[in-house]
């Protein structure tokens, strides 16, 4: 049965060597890896109003909305995101960044991350989910 941590290895291992090394070559997926498409979901966890996304809150969240359409399996990074406002304002928060993978057409996939994203907006009164995607190869080690 396969674990979490091998999940965990195969989704750095997505995000270690980029989604572009084998797509680029233009040899496409190597032995043993199959084509998908990697998302990298960044989600604030602070409102224009000063309230907070709580870490229970967070956890029903991600077991509720992002875990049934990220099923293989997929990983949450804490990470603390900055940016300039025009004005020449540092601001900072506190960031959930989950990479996952599916294995459906791009478009497909496109859909399951706008759905949480806008679920995450409704139910948070947050900003957009910044996101980031691509093509990717993934499989597990040793098999």
């Amino acid at each position: 049965m396969t674990n979490a941590r091998t999940y965990l290895w195969m989704f750095l291992g997505l995000l270690l060597c980029g989604p572009a090394t084998w797509a680029s070559a233009g040899t496409g997926c190597p032995e043993g890896l199959s084509p998908v498409t990697e998302f990298r979901l960044f989600f604030g966890l602070a409102d224009a109003a000063g309230n907070t996304v709580s870490e229970k809150e967070w956890e029903t969240f991600l077991k509720d909305t992002i875990t049934p359409r990220f099923r293989a399996g997929l990983t949450v990074i804490d990470a603390s995101g900055q940016w300039l406002e025009p004005s020449g304002n540092l601001q900072s928060e506190a960031v959930k960044v989950v990479i996952g993978a599916v294995s459906t057409d791009a478009e497909d996939a496109i859909k399951l991350v706008d759905e949480i994203s806008a679920e995450f907006e409704a139910k948070f009164a947050q900003d957009p989910v910044f996101r980031m995607s691509g093509p990717g190869c993934a499989g597990l080690f040793g098999q």
